[in-house]
């Protein structure tokens, strides 16, 4: 039965880990990736559209006060 140092020690074993960090990280990642960009394009717009409201606001209500 093969020991942790044995395992850490053995090139076999690291090119292994490498091998499923790329499977993992890398190719998983770029199938995600698309989504989680739309998803932060989509909550950018929405945090614009906001900052837009916000200022509407701010504007009607100076206007407002101004006719008082």
């Amino acid at each position: 039965m093969e020991s942790f140092f044995d395992l850490l020690k053995d090139p076999a074993h690291w090119e292994f880990e490498i091998f499923l960090m790329l499977i993992f990280d890398v190719v998983i990642g770029l199938f995600i990736w698309p989504f989680v960009q739309k998803v932060h394009i989509h909550h950018k717009s929405d945090h614009e559209r906001l900052e837009d409201l916000e200022r509407k606001m701010v504007h009607l209500r100076e206007t407002y006060l101004n006719q008082k």
